[in-house]
């Protein structure tokens, strides 16, 4: 079983979910960010990011 975490924001009133930026040197993913008002989880002034986590059950 593994456990993700999905970030959304509600900066447009409707939870959105966010994208992550690719970092070239890697094929990580880097920090979550809103495309449209640009906050993260780490720097969120209005408050607007939230998450869920979902479970992938796998036998």
């Amino acid at each position: 079983m593994s456990v993700f975490r999905r970030w959304y924001c509600r900066c447009s009133g409707e939870p959105r979910e966010l994208n992550y930026e690719r970092v070239l040197e890697d094929e990580t993913l880097g920090e979550p960010f809103c495309d449209r008002c640009g906050a993260t989880p780490s720097s969120d002034p209005r408050h607007t990011i939230t998450f869920k986590d979902e479970e992938d059950y796998e036998d």
